[in-house]
């Protein structure tokens, strides 16, 4: 097929040329990349399949979540983030606000987005009870959105890869040991990863082969997209991201600045009133939070190994400024740093990317170092460590061998969708510090790679059962030399 044939859209309409050609190609479910094997109804059995996945991925968190009960955690040195994340929360939902443990003044240290889910956790669960078990309600939220991101991946696998991708997908990260983990500590990242998912999926829903969404959609992926980017801020991406979609969709310059326009106000509006509240509270402009300064310069002096440390180092200003003031020179002498050091900071982004990919039983880890300290014996633990390890590592390797696929045969626009916010995921730690919890809200794009590479194999392996069995077919039907002399 030429570069000027017709293909089907999704829709049935023709369409000439555009990245369709040279990929509406079987994808391992008989449909082409347009066709029903990444839209329409699924059929009975594929329905069973992905009901049955879910099911499992939310038993899973569910058990895990009543068998590995936790006290909440009791000081930041033992716990760092959860704990802080456990205090600002009680404290908004009982009224006090968000004011800092250490100053006793307004704080923006940490994004507004998962202190505040946690309050309002926290406020609903004590208006019901006061002997409620708070650990158990957030633990319990947790597992609901650990879960949900199962069927979540699954929209995306499918719109990029088909059916059976999109399957295997979910199910990799259903029975994810360290997505399971996360469900009973008190770190975000469950939260963010469902809204990333989340906004990723309604995106990409759309069949962008027709021609860009709808304004109703993009205000939806707007407004999943705020509370993602109050939570963490990493998410942004996704903005450019839909940029480019809309471009790829042939709207030109001018209508996709205008339909991008959509989710930018919404997500505007949403950031106004945390601004608002900072301005006030410090006189400075802070749309987010003011740890990143002290996230920038932590990896960043000679003496630096890629790993976290406390910003007390030469290579920060003095701890004892303000907090916003504070964030503003350690974010300068970051730059300064790596400007005056290019090379040091390539031998940085190697060892924080050791750091990051090197394991994955953050979970444990951070369920440990709360209020009820050591819950495993050591067998039990080794065994959950060295499982979740292992797994990640084979999906790993899979998904390297996968993402050529991802980024070669899947539609244009939806691959711009996916790639740009998830390369972004792992190009931001990789500029901070290492910690393998960086690389949790990464996984799903790992999951989809290396399910990618297990439909690859399948439909190979089944190519070669297929050739065997036409080629003993064959050799049934041919008769016998001597027959043929005989005859």
């Amino acid at each position: 097929m030429s570069t000027t044939d017709e293909v089907t859209r999704g829709d049935g309409a023709p369409q000439v040329g555009g990245d369709a050609v040279g990929r509406d190609r079987p994808d391992g479910d008989g449909a082409t990349p347009h066709g029903r094997s990444r839209r329409g109804p699924l059929r009975a059995d594929q329905r069973r399949w992905l009901i049955a996945i879910v099911a499992v991925g939310a038993v899973l968190r569910v058990v895990w979540l009543i068998c590995n009960h936790v006290e909440p955690p009791r000081t930041m040195l033992e716990s760092g983030d959860q704990y802080s994340y456990w205090y600002y929360g009680n404290a908004i939902a009982d009224g006090e606000g968000y004011i800092s443990y250490v100053t006793g003044e307004a704080t923006a240290y940490y994004p507004i987005g998962y202190p505040a889910i946690l309050a309002g956790l926290v406020w609903a669960a004590e208006r019901v009870s006061s002997d409620v078990d708070l650990m158990l309600v957030i633990g319990g939220f947790h597992a609901v959105v650990s879960a949900a991101t199962v069927p979540l991946t699954f929209v995306v696998g499918r719109r990029l890869l088909g059916t059976t991708a999109g399957l295997v997908a979910a199910g990799l990260m259903a029975l994810f040991p360290n997505q399971i983990y996360q469900v009973t500590s008190l770190q975000l990242e469950a939260t963010f990863t469902f809204l990333v998912m989340a906004t990723l999926a309604i995106a990409v829903d759309h069949d962008w082969s027709t021609g860009p969404p709808s304004r109703r959609r993009l205000a939806a992926v707007g407004a999943v997209l705020a509370v993602s980017m109050l939570v963490r801020p990493f998410s942004a991406p996704v903005l450019l991201a839909l940029l480019l979609a809309l471009l790829v969709a042939g709207v030109g310059w001018r209508r996709a600045l205008g339909l991008l326009a959509v989710p930018v106000l919404v997500v505007v509006a949403a950031f106004v009133p945390w601004t608002i509240r900072n301005a006030i509270a410090f006189g400075d402009f802070i749309p987010s939070s003011t740890n990143m300064g002290d996230t920038l310069c932590i990896d960043r002096s000679l003496d630096a190994t890629g790993g976290f440390r406390w910003a007390m180092h030469d290579g920060c200003v003095d701890p004892g400024l303000p907090e916003h003031s504070r964030n503003r020179g350690n974010t300068r002498k970051a730059i300064e740093f790596v400007i005056s050091h290019p090379d040091r900071e390539l031998l940085q982004i190697v060892r924080r990317a050791k750091l990051i990919f090197a394991e994955d039983n953050d979970g444990i880890q951070a369920v440990e170092t709360m209020g009820s300290g050591e819950i495993f014996s050591s067998g039990t633990r080794r065994f959950f460590v060295v499982t979740a390890d292992w797994y990640f590592r084979l999906v790993l390797v899979a998904a390297v061998l996968g993402l050529r696929r991802v980024l070669r045969d899947t539609p244009r626009a939806e691959r711009l969708l996916v790639s740009v916010p998830f390369g972004a995921l792992i190009a931001i730690p990789l500029l901070l510090w290492g910690n393998p919890r960086f690389h949790l809200p990464f996984v799903p794009f790992l999951a989809l790679c290396a399910a990618a590479t297990a439909t690859a194999v399948h439909a190979r392996l089944a190519g070669r059962r297929s050739a065997g069995t036409a080629a003993v077919e064959g050799e049934a039907d041919t008769p016998e030399p001597a027959a043929v002399a005989s005859g």
